[in-house]
């Protein structure tokens, strides 16, 4: 299946999903307005105003999947006034649908529990459905009653505190993604923070210590993520004064046309020993060969299941680089391939993009494994030491610095944006040190 027919199949899936999640959405507010405003007017004012909102959101949302395949992913005004607030319509619809859809999963369980009580022969539920019957028509003329009667004319107090009560309930539930979304994405995503962690290995070469290495991942060059931001992210690097530089993988994020301002840029970097990266499963989903051919010349050694050996201080330190570790039908990965040939006496540095390749890395004695892939969630919360994090649900090895034995594994969060312009982990630039003393041994997060 080419490419083409791939992005169909996707934005057709995007669609239809997408539309499934506002039209729930939609049903939920036109219930909200039609319950908390008795007037007619108030309710078509209401109706168009949701209207509006979603040919809008629409507007904005949807061209995001067809800009990357053009010179305008690249365009600041694009980012800042059709992609951000695109991606964030995208995030409050989805906040939006879950919690309609948990109003709408209680209603069914009690409607379930309604109905069994009453085939059980509760005679509560019957009694309570005669008299439910009994008032209908009593019930139909008050609401014809209120439909008529204008908002500041109407004064039953009952219905008017019940009104009041939906209508709050409901502007506070409708508003809080919007809120939360937006204070979110101005608040974190280019909030650069510098984790400095000192690693301790009791075996480590003389002629490697203090070595300090700068870890990045997930640039994902594309709409989230131009060439100046680009540049302002390796200015960072290069003001660390790194001995090595790595880069694990999702340079890009979904079209080949994101590569040049990887290629572009790369050479801006500045080290003793060299920049080196490997590819991710983001890289494939654009193109993990043209990604390579294009920085086949710039100072960055992109190892793709194999290995790169150096000499610093008359010690050997081994680069060893895998592919995207992905599922069944996406793993690319060949980490027997990729120690082929490495001195088993040489201090042993992994990259892979997934982190779940540290057990495997463990298993051929690698010393260090360094990883990105997961984003911390880019969601997750730190207050007074509780931590709430829900990607540490899912991975194993889901964000920050893990040690089995004397192999230590780090996975930087990234330092892009994939779905939404949302951040509440903070883009991440990791600067390890090399250290024989364990007293030396810890961390330090720092503002960039």
């Amino acid at each position: 299946m080419d490419n083409f027919l791939l992005f169909l199949v996707f934005y057709t899936m995007m669609l239809v999903v997408f539309g499934g999640m506002q039209y729930v959405v939609f049903q939920l507010y036109k219930r909200w307005f039609t319950y908390s405003f008795a007037s007619p007017k108030v309710q078509k004012r209401f109706l168009w105003a949701g209207y509006i909102v979603l040919i809008a959101g629409n507007l904005l949302f949807y061209p995001r999947f067809i800009i990357p395949y053009t010179a305008l992913h690249d365009s600041v005004f694009l980012q800042k006034f059709m992609v951000y607030p695109g991606g964030l319509y995208f995030a409050i619809i989805f906040m939006l649908f879950v919690l309609s859809s948990l109003f709408y999963a209680w209603r069914g369980v009690k409607n379930v529990g309604s109905y069994i009580r009453f085939f059980l022969g509760d005679t509560a539920v019957t009694d309570k459905s005669q008299a439910a019957a009994s008032q209908l028509s009593e019930e139909s003329a008050v609401k014809a009653a209120i439909a008529r009667a204008s908002d500041e004319g109407f004064s039953e107090s009952a219905g008017i505190s019940r009104r009041a009560f939906i209508r709050t309930a409901g502007a506070a539930a409708f508003g809080a993604p919007l809120l939360i979304t937006t204070g979110l994405s101005a608040a974190t995503h280019r909030n650069y923070v510098i984790t400095k962690n000192t690693l301790y290995f009791p075996e480590l070469p003389s002629g490697l210590e203090g070595l300090k290495l700068v870890h990045i991942s997930d640039i994902h060059s594309g709409i989230f993520m131009n060439k100046q931001q680009i540049e302002e992210i390796y200015e960072i690097i290069n003001s660390r004064n790194p001995n090595l530089v790595a880069i694990t993988g999702d340079f890009v994020d979904t079209n080949v046309n994101e590569i040049p301002n990887i290629r572009d840029s790369i050479s801006m970097l500045k080290t003793d020993f060299g920049v080196f990266g490997c590819p991710g499963n983001h890289d494939h989903y654009a193109s993990a060969d043209a990604l390579i051919g294009a920085l086949a010349e710039k100072p960055i050694t992109m190892l793709q299941n194999g290995n790169r050996e150096l000499r610093i201080n008359a010690e050997k330190l081994t680069f060893i680089g895998i592919d995207d570790a992905g599922e069944v039908g996406r793993d690319f990965a060949d980490l027997d391939r990729a120690v082929q040939g490495v001195d088993p006496e040489s201090f042993k540095i992994l990259l892979s993009h997934r982190p779940h390749m540290f057990d495997d890395a463990r298993v051929n004695d690698i010393n260090l494994t360094l990883s990105g892939h997961t984003h911390g969630g880019q969601i997750g919360f730190n207050i007074a030491g509780l931590e709430l994090y829900p990607i540490d649900w899912f991975h194993p090895y889901s964000r920050g610095h893990y040690q089995k034995e004397n192999r230590h594994l780090y996975v930087n969060v990234g330092v892009g944006l994939v779905g939404a312009p949302i951040r509440l982990v903070r883009p991440e630039i990791t600067e390890l040190t090399f250290t024989s003393n364990p007293e030396l041994a810890g961390s330090v997060v720092m503002n960039a």
